[in-house]
């Protein structure tokens, strides 16, 4: 099993950096390493707070859909 971290912010709070302050926050305090995440690769957004806060990319992946999230591919990132 792998420590991964997630977020999710209201649409009426993007491009505040509130979401790469509070990962900037939690990668600081959280020594696990390595840390990994993921987000759709259409998720501009999310691509560039992981990448602000250090996460690197590796790849893309096909998900299925599953609860609220529909099929499509997701960008992968791990922190070191």
């Amino acid at each position: 099993e792998m420590d991964t971290v997630g977020y999710w912010i209201g649409k009426e709070h993007w491009g505040r950096g509130i979401a790469t302050a509070a990962l900037a926050q939690l990668v600081d305090e959280v020594k696990t390493r390595p840390l990994h995440a993921t987000c759709s690769k259409s998720n501009a957004g999310s691509v560039r707070v992981l990448e602000k806060c250090g996460f690197e990319f590796l790849g893309y992946e096909w998900a299925e859909a599953r609860g609220r999230y529909s099929a499509g591919e997701l960008a992968r990132f791990r922190l070191g």
